[in-house]
């Protein structure tokens, strides 16, 4: 299997989740990722930008597990490019 170039894949992941290990040719986790990221997000841009001034704890949440889903995404994708660079 060829060599996956490791910045490419961090910052496909970086723009939108999963895109890296798409990359990288996991599809399955890319997918997940993506799904994942596309319900937090919708999620937080539904309850957490009202259009009055009243705060919503709700959109915290979702915003929050959005930046887990996120973070998580950019490690999964930094070990998965590694291991197949590895050749595991």
């Amino acid at each position: 299997m060829a060599k996956k170039n490791i910045y490419l894949a961090m910052i496909l992941s970086a723009i939108v989740p999963g895109l890296g290990l798409a990359y990288d040719g996991v599809v399955k986790k890319f997918i997940a990722y993506l799904v994942l990221g596309l319900i937090f997000f919708g999620l937080w841009v539904y309850f957490g930008m009202p259009l009055d001034a009243e705060i919503n704890n709700t959109g915290y949440c979702c915003y929050l597990a959005y930046i887990i889903v996120w973070v998580f995404n950019l490690y999964d994708t930094l070990r998965t490019t590694i291991d197949i660079n590895r050749g595991n």
